[in-house]
Formats: C-alpha cells, sequence, structure tokens
C-alpha cells in the first residue's frame, strides 16, 4: 500500500519574531518581521511481516526550522482606541536552517541535492491589537502559503516524490508604541 499523504498529522513547534511597523496610519500600516519558525509533521507507520500481519507500530517525526523575512500590509479596523483588529497580506521567504527526524525520510533527498532550502510564498492572516499606554498586547492568526514545494523530484525510474507543507501559526505579540 502507498501512503499518498504521508505526514499528515502536523506537529505542534514554536516561532519567534521581531518586528517593527512603519507607514503607520489609522486604517493600515506597513509591517517587516524576521524570525524562526519551526514546521513538520508525523505519520503513523505499521510494519507488518512477509504473510501481511501486523508486528509493530511506529511513530514518524519531521521538524524543519526555517528563518522567516515577511513584511506584511496590515489592513486596520480599530474598535476603539485601544482596541484595533486587522487583516493582514505580504510576501514571504523561509530558508531551512536545519531539520530533525527519528527515520532519515529527508535525509536521502538531503544528499542527493533534492531537498529545496528556500520556501517562497505568501503569509495572510488576522489578528487584534489592544493598547495599554504606549504598550500594545495581541494575538495573531498566520497562514503560510507557499509556491514550491520542499521536495519536487522525478526519479529516472518515474516515481514522482513531492513533498509540500501547510503551516498555519497562533501567536501572541508584545509591543512598545513610540
Amino acid at each position: 500500500m502507498v501512503n499518498k499523504d504521508p505526514f499528515n498529522k502536523g506537529i505542534v513547534g514554536f516561532d519567534a519574531m521581531a518586528g517593527v511597523n512603519y507607514l503607520n496610519f489609522k486604517y493600515f500600516c506597513l509591517s517587516s518581521n524576521i524570525g524562526f519558525i519551526q514546521k513538520g509533521g508525523s505519520q503513523k507507520v505499521t510494519m507488518t511481516n512477509e504473510l501481511g500481519d501486523s508486528i509493530a507500530t511506529t511513530e514518524e517525526t519531521e521538524r524543519l526550522n526555517y528563518l522567516t523575512l515577511n513584511t506584511t500590509f496590515d489592513l486596520k479596523i480599530p474598535i476603539k482606541d485601544d482596541i484595533e483588529p486587522y487583516i493582514l497580506v505580504g510576501p514571504r521567504i523561509d530558508y531551512l536552517i536545519n531539520y530533525k527526524e527519528n527515520i532519515g525520510f529527508l535525509k536521502q533527498f538531503d544528499n542527493a541535492g533534492k531537498l529545496i532550502k528556500i520556501s517562497n510564498g505568501f503569509i495572510t492572516g488576522a489578528g487584534i491589537n489592544f493598547q495599554i499606554k504606549k504598550n500594545q498586547l495581541g494575538a495573531i492568526f498566520d497562514y503560510y502559503i507557499n509556491l514550491n514545494k520542499l521536495v519536487d523530484y522525478t526519479s529516472d525510474k518515474d516515481v514522482c516524490n513531492k513533498i509540500s507543507d501547510n503551516t498555519y501559526t497562533l501567536n501572541f505579540q508584545v509591543g512598545y508604541k513610540f
């Protein structure tokens, strides 16, 4: 049996960003961020003997660590002077720093030079900020849209290998308004 949707169970990773808002007006601003994001997935694999009897089940996990850079256009919808929901969209680029796996699945593509280490696309999301004097607290949901795959390779034996990722984050933010 072929697994048509490998690593389809998401992992809980972490991310951290440092950013700045500029051209900050009442209804919109631009925001640029640099940081770290962990992506990945897991899947259950059942090992069988030559008769097809299940003999063991194991969990395979991939964790990919990226340096990320993005700039977004934030459309703000002020409710009060101190409550500000917003939506955002903008380009982003991620560079694969390293990965950790318990099986060696990606290593085969990395060794063959077929692992694509630069991921580019868009970031979109929604958030809310609360202003407390010059301090800012908030929460934001982001979705990362990729324009390329992690692996996009067809072997000499016409075996097609395509691995893509779907990433979303939920973050809490702390800021200071100068």
